[in-house]
């Protein structure tokens, strides 16, 4: 990882480590859905269009759920990125319409965060009934791979054709 990158990265990690059950939710899916809106962003034809796409309340690719199908239909993340991210979203989900009170405890969470798949450090019966180390280890992991997607993504970008 470059530098500035691992200045940056380093920084997220302290505060969303130290964030609440509902904040690690919350900032972990954020920072995933914002790695695959930028790796969506590099692949499309510059311009007002993906803009639209992608930016504003009503975009149709504005959502996490958009963003992750979207990348994993033009072939910018591979099915397991695909599951990790959904997962993520879901324990995001489970965090987001709750009203007080939800943790990583709450059986339906802790359900997602045991489907998780990313490697573990110690391997998965070090993490015996710690869901939020899952959580924040497939966070990690996944933006680790999707740490620069957007620009080798960007190699590939598409254009606008002149068609006969």
């Amino acid at each position: 990882m470059r530098d500035d990158d691992l200045k940056d990265f380093s920084a997220f990690l302290h505060e969303f480590q130290s964030e609440t059950d509902r904040g690690a939710a919350l900032v972990g899916a954020a920072l995933i859905d914002q790695k695959l809106a930028d790796t969506l962003r590099s692949f499309f034809v510059v311009g007002k269009t993906a803009r639209s796409l992608l930016d504003g309340g009503t975009a149709p690719l504005g959502t996490f759920s958009a963003r992750i199908k979207a990348a994993h239909a033009l072939g910018l993340i591979d099915t397991f990125d695909l599951s990790e991210c959904d997962l993520i979203r879901k324990v995001r989900n489970e965090f987001a319409h709750s009203i007080h009170g939800t943790t990583f405890a709450e059986p339906k969470i802790t359900a997602f965060c045991d489907r998780l798949k990313s490697d573990l450090p110690g391997g998965r019966e070090a993490f015996d009934c710690n869901p939020r180390g899952v959580f924040i280890n497939a966070v990690i992991l996944t933006a680790m791979r999707l740490t620069y997607r957007a620009e080798w993504v960007a190699k590939e970008k598409w254009v606008t054709k002149t068609w006969p």
